[in-house]
């Protein structure tokens, strides 16, 4: 899977950090009624919810940053967006384990739960691009950032959220990275202290970010292709 991008929330991953592979999928609930000659009623009850999996590895000099990202959206229970290839989903993380072996060297397995699929949830272009804006505005909102008057029928509209969005996100690597730079082994008690909390509130909003970052991404391909 060398040539495909995958991105869940605000982490991509990159490079040879790209799983070789990801299990997806799930059950379906069912009702099997036996009856007297060896017959049986199969009644289906709907899909249970899919459990997608994959294992890596964070590199480079923001590995530490984006494994504390998604540590944090794992504790916070927040729902994320998860895409590759021609794959869209909203997950919930139900179990991540990283481990730490250098600052930039930190593998990792994932346990994600399918919230809803994002492919198969509308198939109208326009009508997934509302939704998705919805979606971004929530998480911009979570990170405390207005998107101001945005429309699927206003390409401009999106553009400008899309640039919003991206300065915010900037701010907030701005924010974790000097986070980081407080919390070294000369910090007293106190100040450690204020700068995990500040490395906290940072990597929440890239979370949040990122999750809206992907969503105007997709919104604005779907309003374009739905208007042509």
């Amino acid at each position: 899977m060398a040539a495909i991008t995958v991105t869940l929330g605000g982490v991509a991953f990159r490079d040879f950090e790209v799983p070789q592979t990801i299990e997806f999928g799930g059950s379906q609930r069912l009702a099997v009624h036996e009856l007297v000659g060896g017959g049986r009623v199969i009644d289906t009850l709907g899909a249970a919810a899919g459990i997608i999996r994959f294992a890596g590895t964070f590199s480079g000099p923001d590995a530490e940053a984006r494994a504390q990202l998604l540590d944090v959206a794992r504790r916070a229970g927040a729902t994320l967006p998860l895409a590759w290839s021609g794959f869209a989903f909203e997950v919930v993380i139900a179990d991540f384990v990283a481990v730490y072996e250098k600052p930039w060297w930190i593998p990792f397995s994932i346990e994600l739960v399918e919230a809803q699929n994002l492919v198969t949830a509308v198939p109208d272009a326009l009508a997934q691009a509302g939704l998705d804006l919805v979606s971004a505005g929530g998480l911009a909102g979570l990170a405390g950032l207005s998107l101001g008057p945005v429309a699927v029928t206003a390409p401009g509209s999106i553009a400008t959220a899309q640039g919003i969005v991206g300065g915010a996100l900037r701010a907030a690597e701005t924010g974790l990275a000097a986070a980081q730079g407080g919390f070294g082994a000369s910090a007293g008690a106190s100040a450690a202290t204020r700068a995990l909390q500040a490395m906290g509130t940072a990597s929440l909003s890239l979370a949040a970010l990122g999750g809206a970052a992907a969503y105007l991404g997709r919104a604005a391909g779907n309003a374009s292709w739905g208007a042509a």
